[in-house]
């Protein structure tokens, strides 16, 4: 096993892989291991050391024990994609990277299709980073410092999940001109001199992140003072500009308590730095004031009648729809089907070209995985209601053949009416989605399936139990992936059955 320590950057990656592939050493000869710059040495091998009483030694590889072949050519869009998906905290992101470029360069282009584990498995990281690289462009708050401290003239802090702190202060670099700045996170810290941009990262970082698992709850912050220069966060302290007084005090005034509905790293007092869920508890207490001194006049009753009014049809015929121009090239909208007052409600994307023939839903390859899906979470198709988040198929042509194409977000609200009143008709308990489009018709929001998986939401009074689409089942080559996702669609429909029998 030929053990690689390298710094935990793109870069000193990239150029540890390009000596590997020169010398065709395959991903699974290769032991990565991340440590600081000063541990950092070229390849190496992890052979018996002469003293029984040691660990296995490194040794430089010896360039004459394989023979080099030339550095093969990689594109440009396939270097971004591993780029981006170096930032993914992960403990095998570096023997991912190698394995895909490995596989790339004897040929195996359909390494990056989403149908290969490898390839689905990039394309999650790839997706993750950026979604994360939003969040912390997106909530990062700076400050200003007293000026006769120096620069930076702004600090802020955030605990990103991934390694996003090159990414963002290139973006914050952007924003900000030539204003002086710092950007602090647990495992480092970008400063901007308003030319010049430097990282730097404490010394026990590297060593921490390869003895600790990387997740959120059990990930360990290294003590301010490696990360941040003495007094940089200080509270009132280190300002005595009036602006900054009368800034907090229109945030204390101001404040909603929006942070509490989101997670703790994105809101959490950095090191040194003011207090901030003692806004929570002022505006707790607040309102628990308010609520015993506002008045509300007296209504006069209002009578109801004993019978259920009926429920207002459409104005028209789902077959006349034309609220998009889906209707122009399918050939039939597919209205839903299934019991009258099902318990449980499956939403699907779309009808496919089957359903768009026969006008039922789920009756193609999809729909026959499903009746699988059913059998093995023991329910029965006849006692579920089936119906898509949108009802026409949209398709485009690819090499004189039809195929599937994901409904923009004006179709999905445009069949929303249709929808809420299927809803309304069948009143179910608990509804399963099938696939990202159909969370999100009923979440309102663009929401990362993959993160929703395994959990049940409560959205407007409905219980959601989010699950893949059939479909992309059936796209998986690798048996054992495919395996994987059929599991976790009887795993939702197993929860949904399992919320029903609780009374939910």
């Amino acid at each position: 096993m030929k053990r690689i320590p390298i710094e935990p950057t793109f870069a000193a990656w990239r150029r540890a892989a390009r000596e590997l592939l020169r010398q065709e050493i395959e991903p699974e000869r290769i032991e990565w291991v991340e440590c600081d710059s000063d541990a950092s040495s070229p390849l190496s091998d992890s052979r018996p050391s002469s003293n029984p009483g040691t660990h296995s030694a490194e040794v430089p590889a010896s360039p004459a024990a394989t023979p080099a072949v030339a550095t093969p050519v990689i594109p440009r869009e396939l270097l971004a994609r591993l780029k981006t998906a170096a930032c993914f905290r992960a403990p095998d992101r570096w023997s991912l990277l190698y394995r895909i470029l490995w596989r790339w360069t004897r040929g195996e282009r359909h390494v990056l299709d989403l149908a290969d584990r490898d390839g689905a498995l990039l394309d999650q990281r790839v997706q993750s980073v950026k979604h994360e690289t939003d969040d912390l462009l997106l909530l990062t708050l700076f400050r200003r410092r007293d000026p006769s401290m120096g620069p930076p003239e702004f600090v802020g802090w955030y605990e990103p999940n991934h390694d996003l702190l090159e990414r963002a202060a290139a973006r914050f670099a952007e924003r900000m001109g030539d204003s002086t700045w710092m950007l602090a996170t647990p495992h480092g810290a970008a400063f901007w001199n308003g030319m010049l941009l430097r990282i730097s990262r404490p010394a026990a970082d590297n060593g921490e992140r390869a003895a600790h698992p990387f997740t959120e709850s059990q990930q360990q912050s290294p003590p301010a003072s490696q990360v941040l220069p003495a007094g940089v966060m200080a509270g009132e302290a280190t300002t005595s500009e009036p602006t900054e007084a009368l800034w907090l005090a229109y945030y204390a005034s101001v404040f909603n308590g929006a942070p509490a509905s989101v997670p703790l790293r994105y809101w959490r007092t950095p090191p040194a730095g003011p207090p901030l869920p003692a806004h929570l508890a002022r505006e707790r207490s607040r309102l628990g004031a308010q609520s015993g001194t506002v008045t509300v006049p007296e209504m006069p009753p209002v009578e109801y009648s004993a019978v259920t009014p009926p429920l207002r049809e459409p104005t028209g015929p789902l077959a006349t729809c034309r609220r998009c121009a889906l209707w122009r090239n399918a050939k039939q909208a597919v209205a839903g089907a299934g019991a009258a007052q099902a318990a449980i409600m499956v939403v699907g994307e779309q009808p496919g070209e089957d359903e768009n023939q026969n006008g039922t839903p789920f009756t193609g390859p999809a729909g026959h995985l499903l009746d699988t899906v059913l059998a093995r979470a023991g329910l029965e198709r006849a006692a579920l209601y089936l119906t898509y988040a949108v009802k026409h198929y949209k398709w485009e042509t690819i090499e004189q053949q039809r195929v599937h194409r994901t409904p923009a977000l004006r179709e999905v609200e445009a069949c929303q009416y249709w929808l809420e009143h299927e809803f309304a008709q069948v009143a179910p308990r608990v509804v399963v989605t099938l696939g990202a489009t159909a969370l999100k018709a009923l979440t309102g929001a663009h929401v990362n399936l993959s993160e929703y998986l395994g959990q049940t939401i409560c959205h407007s009074g409905r219980l959601i139990v989010p699950a893949w689409h059939p479909s992309y089942a059936l796209k998986m080559a690798d048996g054992r992936l495919r395996e994987d996702i059929v599991a976790g669609m009887v795993a939702a429909f197993g929860r949904a059955a399992a919320l029903v029998a609780e009374g939910a």
